[in-house]
């Protein structure tokens, strides 16, 4: 099993709480409390079916833990609500050959969504709390759930609630380099050049990585050139129907500030990129956008930008016509090594 880089095992949870409602009469989550007649959880199953757990993934790029905990219960669960800033605790699961460390955030709901993105791939159920103890798996999440009255007691005692907490993401931009190409027939043009072996085996774990990290980016520009159109094709399963993919020639002959012109050019309801084409113009627009952010992965992409290697930056203001030198955080610098 491949080990991805140590940003993938950084994930965060939403609990999902609300006052225990008795008696007739529709709940109502704004009026009631939870302190005082007792509390569900909602549990919501894995895309199999087979286990129950909390909403939970991988803290995105750009995002607060409690932000991306609660981007992933609207996206799992179908709940919006407030989320507490601290967390009740943390635990470890086994996953993606290495160890998950899960922070989970006590989350109060106020609506529940009739259909939401992942309706079609989960189920849910409210639960008390007890019972909700033991339907989960593992000895650190059941303590963590069990940890759930003396926080809200504590939030009642000093007359706070939870606050609510944003999920807008933000802008992001994936810098990916074409995969190894192939040198042996002389014969063809450098634009028709097809992926060598080593080529096609970078792109499968690309994929793979892309996947398990959810990039999912809104729009794709690549290159036209025959290996840029593979490197595409061979990550293109982990991308979901609704990304947009374009061909644009400028990226073939393009330098920084032709790809710079280039997003420059994208309007502001894309929220995520995807640029692939080919160095030295990757590598340079890369480390003029990503002045700060990961000092160990700034290095690494000024030391070497190799072939297949992606750049993920965050974009710090809300319009691609805005983008500029020094205006994006460089989250994370990943190359097939790393996936090996």
């Amino acid at each position: 099993m491949v080990k991805f880089p140590d940003w993938i095992y950084r994930q965060s949870a939403a609990l999902p709480y609300r006052p225990q409602s008795f008696g007739p009469g529709p709940f109502n989550p704004q009026t009631s409390h939870p302190g005082r007649s007792g509390t569900e959880i909602l549990l919501v199953t894995s895309r199999s079916g087979r286990r129950w757990g909390l909403p939970k993934g991988i803290v995105e790029p750009g995002m607060t833990p409690q932000a991306s905990a609660a981007k992933e219960a609207q996206e799992e669960a179908g709940i919006a609500g407030k989320i507490s800033e601290e967390a009740l605790g943390s635990y470890r699961r086994k996953k993606w050959g290495g160890t998950c460390r899960v922070d989970v955030f006590p989350m109060r709901v106020t609506a529940e969504l009739a259909k939401w993105s992942e309706a079609g791939l989960r189920r849910r159920e409210w639960l008390p709390l007890e019972a909700a103890v033991q339907r989960v798996k593992g000895k650190q999440l059941r303590r963590i759930l069990q940890r759930l009255p003396e926080h809200l007691a504590k939030c009642e005692d000093n007359g706070s609630e939870s606050a609510a907490t944003a999920i807008r993401k933000p802008r992001l931009l994936f810098l990916l380099r074409h995969a190894k190409s192939s040198w042996d027939n002389p014969s063809l043009a450098d634009f028709d050049r097809p992926l060598a072996p080593r080529g096609l085996a970078a792109s499968k774990a690309m994929s793979a990585y892309l996947k398990m990290a959810d990039v999912n980016p809104g729009l794709v520009l690549c290159s036209p050139a025959a290996r840029a159109r593979a490197t595409l094709a061979g990550i293109r399963q982990a991308f979901g129907e609704k990304t947009v993919l374009q061909f644009d020639e400028r990226i073939y002959h393009a330098d920084a500030s032709d790809l710079l012109a280039l997003l420059h050019g994208i309007h502001d309801s894309v929220a995520s990129v995807m640029l692939i084409g080919h160095n030295p113009a990757m590598e340079m627009l890369a480390l003029q956008l990503g002045y700060h952010g990961d000092a160990e992965a700034s290095a690494r992409m000024a030391t070497k930008f190799p072939t297949a290697a992606l750049a993920i930056l965050v974009v710090e203001n809300q319009s691609w016509q805005r983008l500029a030198a020094g205006t994006c955080q460089l989250h994370s610098f990943v190359t097939p090594r790393d996936l090996a």
